[in-house]
């Protein structure tokens, strides 16, 4: 499948990262040292969860599987949420730099030309952000749930933070806007449709809703998605100014009518 803009067409390497859902079980020991009961911990939370959801596991379970007393899992963790919020933090610091090694494959092989640069740059983030999530759909899923972006500690626009895939695709957009990709007009708030999209096609292939696709069929829908992101960050300037009415009909309750209640 040709790329609209111009790209090769995306071949997936494989490229392991230290974090898998389908790590096998530590083996029962007597004894950890310290720090790597923690590891071990973190390792059977993620197998356990890959097979039985996040509310199939115990501490005490963790500990008697793992052979060690209750008491020694707590010395780590204080409670289940603390340990599946530490592992939610190590799966955005994982796919931070699964994004990075992406890119810095890449370099070698794209050229002088700024705005080639900036584009397969944004590529090869929106690559990286889709493999960390079929490659780790239950990690995935504990990231963006009431453990990970969920809890009062996550801000999603927080700047700074290369494990933030929000900021990190803020950083590929304004390398957009800095080639002259995109204008400035174009590149304001871009972040919000583009993680939307992107985000939302990730959700969709974890969540089994292609579980009938091939995976060449679904990278082929994220070339999709990235062509129509560009697309229309590309044609913003010239999109026809909407009317008064046309943004009427945007708002939430359209043209000023109640929006129906939902729930029980």
């Amino acid at each position: 499948m040709s790329c609209a803009l111009g790209l090769a067409p995306y071949v997936r390497p494989a490229l392991p990262l230290a974090m898998v859902d389908e790590l096998p079980l530590p083996a029962s020991r007597e004894h950890y040292h310290h720090g790597d009961l923690a590891q071990a911990l973190k390792t059977l939370a993620l197998a356990l969860i890959a097979t039985r959801g996040v509310e199939g596991f115990s501490m005490r379970q963790a500990a008697a599987t793992l052979g060690v007393a209750p008491s020694a899992v707590y010395r780590h963790f204080a409670d289940k949420s603390e340990l599946l919020s530490a592992l939610a933090h190590d799966g955005f610091q994982a796919m931070g730099a699964l994004w990075l090694q992406r890119v810095a494959l890449l370099e070698p092989h794209i050229g002088d030309n700024p705005a080639v640069r900036s584009i397969a740059r944004f590529s090869a983030g929106a690559d990286a952000y889709f493999q960390f999530g079929l490659d780790h759909p239950a990690l995935f899923q504990l990231m963006f749930g009431p453990f990970g972006t969920g809890s009062a500690q996550w801000v999603m626009q927080a700047a700074d933070m290369p494990s933030n895939p929000y900021f990190m695709l803020g950083q590929a957009l304004d390398g957009l806007r800095d080639a002259q990709v995109i204008t400035p007009s174009a590149r304001a708030n871009a972040e919000v449709s583009a993680f939307s999209a992107i985000h939302g096609l990730t959700c969709f292939a974890t969540s089994g809703v292609y579980k009938d696709l091939q995976p060449e069929q679904k990278w082929q829908l994220l070339e999709l998605v990235k062509n129509n992101i560009l697309g229309g960050l590309l044609a913003f300037d010239q999109v026809l100014a909407l009317t008064p009415a046309m943004e009427a009909a945007l708002q939430p309750g359209m043209l000023g009518s109640p929006l129906p209640r939902v729930g029980v």
